[in-house]
């Protein structure tokens, strides 16, 4: 899922947005006026298609263009905007766009007033506002599964807050050091309250939003050497609000520490994340309505993973055990026709991580698959099918291989077969959908070290 980042520049014209939902960008056209940017037009790729779409209004001296070679992308664009006399509000004056490959274009116009960088991974889509100008311009980003530069500047980002759009914004700043403890305070239908512990040269800031109940919190807190790299937001309209407010939030962070579910995992479901969290902004009444993030490259390499998308049937509970070094031991539960029960132990810097219990274990308990030494996980065959009673396909059974050899099958192997595997590459995450049984499987890969 591509994150958005929050444009960049004033606040005036019409916003509009590309979506993230393309595979690159391979054509940028950049039209300039008098004093800055008036136009913008985007080439994007997707199912080997290229669909244009264009903004602002063109002037005499028409475009010019930035073009991508076949296999490189853009990971980043400095915007930079400045108020104008006769513009009640700024404008962007200049853009440029880098490269994976480290090409760089020539700046689009003339780079004055305020910077801002948008980056921190593959860029498949842009959003922003325009009139008779581009007044701001912001981004969609995904993980590429080939390691990203950070951005030179190496300041934090801004990712755009997920939930509704009620209640009075907050913003902590991306000024601190590492998140240390989460607090969170549930009410009758959701999150109404959060606070933060931040490390900042030594000591503790701590900032709340929101109001608690007579329920009291919920603490998430983290290892001394461990931080947060991604939270799951959920939220939903519920009876009686005029906007969605935020039902559950999920901690993860790069030891492979997953936090309960705080509140009901319920509505539509985001996911902010892609390096370390430093700050956290978001809305808030007598309730949280939404939550962004500021993300900052880490100092601690993070494993270059990608994900192959999860088989099986569309129903329960999404979850996601993330990336780690390697598989140690799998446990399986099965109950009279499927997969009910799924929990992995990962090994990450050297240290076991026991990831958490997906799904129920029946009376017929778990069996193991214990990897040796020196051993990986290559490859998963499943298979998945409707089981009497049920609505959606479950997984049937599931079956490992190694760089060494192969499992038993556990379960039955019978219904739709699935094989996720990628060449070169070892298995060192799992995630999927469950519910009483195991809906869904998929993993996350990492290349083989030589």
């Amino acid at each position: 899922m591509a994150q958005k980042l929050e444009a960049q520049g004033g606040r005036g014209g019409e916003e509009w947005d590309d979506g993230g939902a393309y595979e690159t960008v391979k054509k940028v056209y950049v039209g300039q006026g008098d004093s800055g940017v008036v136009y913008v037009k985007f080439d994007y790729e997707k199912d080997g298609k290229i669909v244009s779409l264009e903004h602002g209004k063109k002037t005499l001296l028409g475009t010019e263009e930035f073009v991508l070679d076949p296999e490189d992308y853009i990971t980043s664009v400095k915007v930079y905007y400045e108020k104008i006399f006769g513009s009640p509000t700024e404008i962007i004056t200049a853009l440029v766009f880098k490269t994976f490959k480290g090409k760089t274009s020539q700046p689009f116009g003339l780079t004055s007033g305020e910077e801002a960088e948008l980056g921190g991974g593959k860029i498949v889509g842009f959003h922003g506002s325009s009139s008779d100008a581009i007044h701001s311009l912001g981004a969609y980003i995904t993980k590429s599964s080939t390691p990203v530069t950070p951005p030179v500047s190496g300041g934090p980002t801004k990712l755009e807050a997920q939930g509704g759009r009620g209640g009075e914004l907050w913003d902590d700043g991306g000024v601190y050091e590492n998140v240390k403890k989460v607090y969170v305070g549930q009410g009758d239908s959701g999150v109404v309250y959060v606070k933060f512990d931040y490390e900042k040269d030594g000591k503790i800031v701590s900032l709340e939003h929101g109001k608690q109940s007579l329920l009291g919190t919920e603490e998430f807190e983290l290892d001394s050497d461990d931080y947060i790299t991604s939270v799951t937001v959920y939220y939903e309209k519920i009876f009686g609000s005029p906007t969605e407010i935020i039902t559950a939030l999920v901690f993860k962070t790069f030891k492979g520490k997953t936090s309960q579910p705080f509140g009901m995992a319920s509505g539509q479901e985001s996911e902010l994340g892609g390096g370390k969290i430093v700050g956290f902004h978001g809305s808030s009444s007598d309730v949280i309505h939404s939550l962004g993030v500021y993300i900052a490259p880490s100092s601690t390499p993070l494993t270059p993973s990608s994900t192959i998308p999860a088989q099986g049937g569309d129903a329960g509970v999404v979850w996601d055990d993330g990336a780690h070094d390697d598989v140690k031991k799998i446990y399986v539960g099965q109950g009279d026709s499927c997969v009910t029960y799924f929990k992995v132990e990962y090994e990450k810097a050297s240290k076991p991580v026991l990831g958490s219990d997906h799904g129920k274990k029946s009376i017929l308990g778990a069996e193991e698959f214990v990897l040796g030494p020196d051993e990986y996980v290559t490859a998963v065959t499943g298979y998945y099918d409707k089981i009497y009673g049920v609505d959606s396909p479950v997984i049937i059974s599931l079956k490992f291989k190694t760089n060494k050899r192969e499992s038993i099958p556990f379960g039955m192997e019978a219904g739709n077969k699935f094989v996720l595997e990628k060449k070169d590459h070892k298995i060192v995450g799992f995630h999927g959908q469950v519910g009483d049984f195991l809906y869904k499987i998929g993993v996350n890969v990492a290349p083989i070290a030589n």
